[in-house]
């Protein structure tokens, strides 16, 4: 698990194994963009919480410049 106000995409540590990748995933507290390990499990929270369009639009926009800007990213 994170450390709160770490996140995967700001260079936290993760566990070792392959983590899932970023999606919208939801709890009590509503609607977040996260990542799972690879058992499935929720592994870190990368946003505040959110209605459920909110959390797509935002998807939307991370995958967005994720994908444009592949060759910036670090490996």
């Amino acid at each position: 698990m994170t450390l709160p106000r770490e996140t995967v995409l700001t260079g936290a540590a993760h566990p070792g194994t392959e983590l899932q990748v970023l999606q919208v995933l939801q709890s009590a507290g509503g609607y977040y963009l996260g990542f799972l390990n690879r058992d499935g499990a929720p592994y870190s929270r990368e946003t505040d919480y959110m209605g459920y369009s909110d959390a797509e639009v935002m998807y939307e926009m991370v995958r967005h410049v994720r994908l444009n800007d592949i060759d910036a990213v670090p490996v």
